[in-house]
């Protein structure tokens, strides 16, 4: 009888000791075999769970001001680091680009092709994923049945993708101002890939690759983690915070007018461009200031 208390007694313990023991396990840093569990750092929750900060999406009538900016997003520069890198996918991270061109291939987002003096997106205007690869010279893989010498599949090698020759984007966004809610605001509308490989003469020369709505790729970035600084791997947030916190670098080249002209085309010299990017960023900044009474 004795016995079968102290086994009684012994499984109680156990039973009671598993959800304490699993609930300490659940989210842990450090996995069975000694390696990193937690990629999101420094956060708990799972990448493949995160999802976008949702925006408020106002009333058109409430909208009394609007001023549509493109910018250029130059990855080359320190702060836009997180974006470009690591040049080949690693450490559960890979960049912007790598991104983009895996979300593309599998179909998952859609590209419209780039012109100078607007954006349309309709299905007339989409770019195929196979005219991209065939344009820039990208390597594919194919697997071929030994016997009847079929076709099986194809695919594109991480090192093949050209990451490494998309420095820049373009950055089309709108700041308004909600009268409803008296709130100035900055919303992302598309960003385009710009590619740089050499032409006939030799000569690096950029291309737009093409134009890609920002909401459409917002569910995958907010999965995708960046490493803000080489002094703290733990300081991480995902690339659709980036964008959204603007933790980004860039500078302006054309505003929405009614010539619809870019800075180059009416400023004869770059530090003319330059006095009239400061003018139009200081009148963004001024106009929300004049808004309000201190």
């Amino acid at each position: 009888m004795k016995s079968f208390y102290r086994n009684l007694l012994l499984g109680l313990a156990v039973l009671l000791a598993a959800p304490a023991l699993a609930q300490e396990n659940d989210g842990a840093f450090f996995d069975g075999n000694g390696g990193i569990t937690a990629s999101n750092l420094p956060t708990s929750i799972p990448l493949s769970e995160r999802k976008p900060i949702l925006y408020n999406n106002p009333r058109a009538d409430d909208i009394v001001w609007q001023q549509v900016v493109y910018r250029i997003l130059d990855l080359r520069e320190k702060m836009n680091f997180p974006l470009y890198f690591p040049e080949v996918a690693s450490d559960n991270r890979q960049s912007l680009f790598t991104t983009i061109f895996r979300l593309m291939e599998e179909g998952k987002i859609k590209g419209y092709e780039y012109e100078a003096e607007r954006e349309v997106f309709t299905e007339a205007t989409e770019v195929k994923f196979d005219d991209i690869i065939q344009k820039y010279g990208v390597m594919v893989s194919y697997d071929i049945d030994s016997i009847s010498g079929d076709t099986l599949g194809s695919s594109i090698n991480e090192v093949d993708i050209p990451n490494k020759d998309v420095v820049k984007y373009y950055v089309k966004e709108v700041w308004y101002f909600d009268k409803n809610n008296s709130v100035f605001q900055v919303r992302i509308m598309a960003i385009c890939p710009k590619i740089y490989t050499l032409n006939e003469d030799g000569q690096l020369e950029g291309s737009p690759i093409c134009w890609i709505p920002f909401d459409s790729l917002r569910p995958y970035l907010a999965q995708q983690e960046a490493l803000l600084t080489d002094k703290n791997n733990g300081a991480r947030e995902t690339m659709d915070d980036l964008f959204i916190k603007r933790k980004f670098a860039s500078y302006i080249f054309k505003v929405s007018d009614t010539r619809n002209r870019n800075l180059i085309e009416y400023n004869i010299d770059a530090d003319q461009a330059h006095k009239e990017q400061d003018r139009i960023q200081t009148m963004l900044i001024n106009y929300e200031q004049d808004l309000w009474e201190y």
